[in-house]
């Protein structure tokens, strides 16, 4: 990965929210797009229970349930990795890709759960709405 990382359109940080309410910052798909292809790497948030290593929470009277990573994915023209903001684990996905809506509810409204095939691994994601396009572009071109 470069060391040119900026976070993609729908990765909002409580600052970006105010200023683009004021009307300072507007991020936007097509800019993320160019920005990709001019070499920079696009961070998008990203929560997932099955990437990296999985870390399974007791609930009560011996059942586990697998704890929610919240993370980042890091895309580049070419490539694709998760990385972990707790553990700071970094896992690269390699192609062929494949992302479909998941049959499950996100548990906030601007956030999108897909069900993520890397490597023939399923894979379940979390990102934001405004993301879905940047990601499914970059998935596409990663996986050829």
């Amino acid at each position: 990965m470069t060391t040119d990382i900026r976070r993609a359109a729908g990765t909002r940080t409580f600052s970006d929210v105010l200023l683009s309410m004021v009307g300072l910052r507007r991020a936007s798909t097509e800019k993320d797009l160019a920005d990709l292809r001019a070499g920079t790497t696009l961070q998008v948030a990203c929560s997932s229970s099955t990437l990296g290593t999985v870390r399974m929470l007791p609930i009560g009277k011996g059942r586990t349930v697998a704890h929610t990573a919240s993370g980042y994915l890091h895309l580049t023209a070419g490539s694709v990795a998760w990385h972990n903001r707790r553990t700071g684990e970094d896992v690269a996905l390699r192609g062929p890709f494949g992302l479909s809506a998941s049959g499950q509810k996100a548990p906030h409204p601007k956030m999108a759960r897909f069900d993520l095939v890397a490597d023939g691994a399923q894979h379940v994601i979390l990102i934001p709405k405004a993301d879905v396009s940047l990601v499914t572009q970059v998935l596409e071109a990663a996986g050829r």
